[in-house]
C-alpha cells in the first residue's frame, strides 16, 4: 500500500516521526499534530515550523521500502566489465515540480540525475539522520 503521508523531521529534539504518527497538518494554522512522547503526553499540536516535512515520491526501493525526499539511495552497481563495484549514493529532492536523485559526490557529468532506476537503488539514510553517509561520500571524490 502507498503511503501519502509524510513523516517529519523535528528540529527541536533532531527526531525523526514516522508517518504513521502525523496524524494531521494544518497549513492554516500553521500547526502539526503528532504522537510522540514528551512531557508525559502522547499526542501534540507543534508548531509547524519545527518540522521539514518528507514526503512520499509514490516509489518503491528495490527492496519495495517507499522513498522519500530527502532519502539517501545506494545506487551502486557492478561493472560487468571489470567486475568492480561503482559506488553511487544519491540524495533525492523536489525541485522546480519534480522529484530528482542527485548523485552525492564529484561526477564528471554533473551532479544531478533526472532519472533513477528505482529497482537498483536502495534507501539507506536520509539527511537529517545519516550526515556521515553524505560526509563519507566527499565532494572530490
Amino acid at each position: 500500500m502507498r503511503e501519502n503521508r509524510p513523516r517529519a523531521w523535528y528540529k527541536r529534539l533532531g527526531i525523526m516521526i514516522p508517518p504513521e504518527r502525523v496524524e494531521s497538518i494544518n497549513f492554516e494554522t500553521k500547526v502539526i499534530g503528532v504522537y510522540l512522547e514528551m512531557d508525559g503526553r502522547g499526542f501534540h499540536r507543534l508548531r509547524r515550523s519545527d518540522f521539514v516535512l518528507m514526503w512520499p515520491i509514490g516509489l518503491p526501493d528495490r527492496s519495495g521500502k517507499q522513498i522519500y525526499d530527502g532519502d539517501i539511495l545506494d545506487g551502486s552497481w557492478l561493472n560487468p566489465m571489470t567486475n568492480e563495484l561503482v559506488k553511487k549514493l544519491y540524495e533525492v529532492s523536489y525541485e522546480r515540480g519534480r522529484y530528482l536523485a542527485k548523485l552525492i559526490g564529484h561526477h564528471p557529468y554533473g551532479t544531478t540525475l533526472l532519472y533513477f532506476e528505482n529497482e537498483r537503488a536502495e534507501v539507506i539514510g536520509n539527511i537529517y539522520e545519516d550526515h556521515s553517509l553524505i560526509a563519507e561520500k566527499g565532494a572530490g571524490q
